[in-house]
């Protein structure tokens, strides 16, 4: 077994690190075109346009009106179809972008599905102090800060600091993914040039 861990890849460990194959909601999570694969968001396009459809029917309009109606009508379904082809794609997309980060990025899985509020980073020896980390996650985004830390085990627990949207949770899926993103390469990735980091996971 340690040899097998010795020889394996980064591109290897980045694909066993994430589910085989990508829901739509984990395909979701990696565009902002996401979210118009959500099923609400088909359920209520395609219902008001066939509501308005069936009125202008009511009303005795003829003619193209009726042709176009229809096809903005399935606008949606199609807009869904459309995307949920170009995503496909998504799981290559997030393994590579694993395998190029110069540490573990454990659990993401977890951001994919719209989970996850922290990042916990175990260094190999000393650790930043929260003072100095705060300053640079702050340029991320104010709401991403230093939440504790364990000097015996190197362990720093940063929040992520985006809000689910019970409305619509593909944005904030999105969201989430970005921002984990960028507190990665932004943040963590020239952390561990001076603080040296063993692995990063999302809790």
């Amino acid at each position: 077994m340690a040899d097998v861990a010795t020889t394996e890849t980064p591109e290897q460990r980045a694909d066993q690190s994430v589910a085989t194959r990508f829901t739509r909601p984990m395909n979701a999570a990696t565009s902002p075109l996401g979210v118009l694969t959500d099923p609400p968001f088909i359920a209520i396009g395609t219902g008001l346009g066939i509501c308005v459809l069936l009125g202008v029917i009511s009303s005795g309009v003829r003619g193209v009106v009726i042709p176009v109606l229809i096809v903005l009508s399935l606008l949606p379904i199609v807009c869904a179809v459309v995307v949920s082809v170009i995503l496909a794609g998504a799981r290559r997309s997030v393994v590579s972008w694993l395998a190029r980060q110069p540490f573990p990025v454990e659990n993401m899985n977890a951001v994919l599905n719209g989970l996850g509020d922290e990042l916990e980073v175990t260094f190999a020896d000393t650790i930043p102090t929260a003072e100095a980390l705060n300053l640079e996650l702050d340029k991320v985004h104010p709401d991403s800060f230093v939440t504790g830390t364990v000097e015996e085990t190197r362990t720093i627990e940063i929040r992520i600091g985006v809000v689910d949207s019970k409305r619509n949770p593909s944005a904030s899926n999105h969201q989430r993914y970005q921002r984990v993103i960028a507190l990665v390469e932004q943040v963590l990735v020239p952390t561990a040039e001076r603080h040296p980091i063993r692995s990063v996971r999302v809790r």
